[in-house]
């Protein structure tokens, strides 16, 4: 029988920056795509400006070659400096997406709660995709603290 799969993840990652230096990124990184450095990801807001309730990003990530997933992301809380919630769909999943950002004494650790419901799979697959999936995951959150303790010439966001 085939049913909903669901997969959730905890992750997080101490950066030495300033939560306000953190959420500017989370809440532009269509300018720092592709993250993981890996992927092949394209990623739109709308509208430009701000990111608040109600902000959208259109995102298209290559699967394989000639395979595209197309999620739509809206921001369903924003509360900077320390949250950032975003729930997506596409044709085979919905996610639930929270960045907590916490200070601590050297910057912030960046916490990433995620909830994944892949529809229209087997229950079995979940464990095999979360093998898959996972380690994207810390590679995403390790290349966010690479782009935020880079050198300022090298594009990091201001904590304005």
């Amino acid at each position: 029988m085939v049913s909903s799969a669901v997969l959730t993840f905890d992750l997080s990652v101490e950066i030495r920056r300033p939560p306000a230096t953190v959420f500017a990124l989370l809440a532009d990184i269509q300018d720092f795509e592709p993250i993981p450095r890996d992927a092949v990801v394209t990623l739109v807001k709308e509208p430009s400006g701000p990111t608040e309730v109600g902000t959208r990003w259109h995102e298209r990530v290559r699967l394989a070659p000639h395979i595209w997933l197309h999620v739509e992301n809206l921001v369903s809380e924003a509360d900077a400096p320390h949250r950032l919630t975003i729930d997506a769909r596409s044709s085979w999943m919905t996610a639930h997406l929270t960045y907590e950002i916490e200070p601590v004494a050297d910057g912030s650790v960046l916490r990433q709660h995620e909830t994944l419901r892949l529809r229209a799979l087997p229950r079995w697959l979940g464990p095999y995709i979360e093998r898959r999936l996972r380690p994207r995951l810390h590679r995403r959150l390790s290349d966010i603290k690479a782009i935020l303790e880079a050198p300022p010439s090298s594009g990091t966001p201001s904590t304005a």
